[in-house]
């Protein structure tokens, strides 16, 4: 597996990874990280920092589907995201609204890893 398809994998499972002083740093849900996918993470290590640090030409990575799915929802009505919410980051009034914030400053370049845990934290309590 090529480094690009382990980080579609692990996205896939909710394993964000992120390079912070030059580490590899992964943030996972219990259990989302098997023996087999950590031994290939370490195997990986250097193909995944450059891929994460650069792979896309100063460019930001594309959201995860998971994430897609999600800012898709914010924009139809009656998708459960025209709600208000409690995330670990605090209370939201509209969460879909929230959504689609994080999602455009994301897009925007403005702090990108904040706007990704934040949508994953929406993404977890659209999924509750």
């Amino acid at each position: 597996m090529v480094a690009r398809d382990l980080l579609r994998e692990l996205e896939g499972r909710g394993v964000r990874l992120a390079v912070q002083e030059g580490r590899l740093i992964a943030r996972a849900p219990q259990g989302a990280v098997t023996p087999e996918l950590a031994e290939q993470i370490k195997a990986q290590k250097d193909a995944l920092l450059r891929e994460l640090q650069g792979g896309t030409g100063g460019q930001l990575a594309p959201l995860p589907e998971a994430l897609v799915r999600l800012v898709r929802a914010a924009t139809v009505e009656g998708s459960g995201l025209d709600r208000q919410a409690f995330l670990p980051s605090g209370y939201v009034r509209n969460l879909g609204e929230r959504v689609l914030t994080c999602a455009a400053l994301y897009a925007c370049g403005f702090d990108p890893e904040r706007q990704l845990a934040q949508l994953w934290e929406a993404r977890g309590a659209w999924a509750a």
